[in-house]
């Protein structure tokens, strides 16, 4: 029976499309007997894709930053600079984490995203050429991962005016991610400037 389920899973592997793989980096799971595991990449800012070394904000869903468990101030330092996307996956930057946005406002299939993406398109070449202002999708990110804003400033943790800053550091991590040429360094978010 093991011998069947590890064939099973390495024909599984074999048939994977590279693009889904690329889409996987953030968060892979593989099933043993009925038990999950989860492992995650990191990127050069020393923050995980779906998560932080440090106890931050953890996947949801699908690979996804779970931004309801976003309640303390360095974790949402954190999801920010996980909006900039991961640097080491190309233009794709991990889209996973806002895959679901990226289907709500584009609305094309996972599969034509990467085809685009893979011919050398950013988002905010995709979006264009969808005829959808690339500041519609930026907006559309940064109000989906705003709730976190909002759990830490109810924690008590930030004040309205941090909100607010927290908020435009989320605009320019998500318009960086976005507009990004393939060549830019990725920017260290690391707190507000006091």
């Amino acid at each position: 029976m093991k011998m069947r389920k590890l064939m099973a899973g390495l024909a599984l592997v074999a048939v994977l499309p590279l693009g889904a793989a690329a889409c996987s980096a953030d968060t892979t799971e593989a099933t043993n007997t009925g038990t999950s595991t989860s492992t995650t990449a990191t990127t050069d800012s020393g923050t995980t894709g779906s998560g932080t070394s440090n106890g931050g904000p953890q996947g949801g869903g699908a690979g996804g930053v779970d931004v309801s468990s976003v309640t303390t101030e360095e974790q949402l330092i954190a999801l920010v600079q996980d909006a900039y996307g991961d640097a080491n996956l190309g233009l794709h930057r991990g889209h996973q984490p806002v895959e679901e946005v990226l289907n709500e406002v584009l609305t094309i299939s996972h599969e034509e995203l990467h085809t685009r993406m893979d011919a050398g398109q950013n988002l905010a070449a995709v979006a264009t050429d969808l005829g959808i202002d690339p500041q519609t999708l930026i907006a559309a990110l940064v109000e989906s991962w705003s709730p976190a804003i909002d759990n830490v400033l109810a924690a008590g943790e930030i004040t309205d005016a941090e909100a607010a800053q927290y908020r435009q550091a989320l605009q320019d991590a998500f318009t960086f991610r976005v507009t990004w040429n393939g060549q830019d360094a990725t920017p260290t978010f690391t707190g507000l400037n006091a």
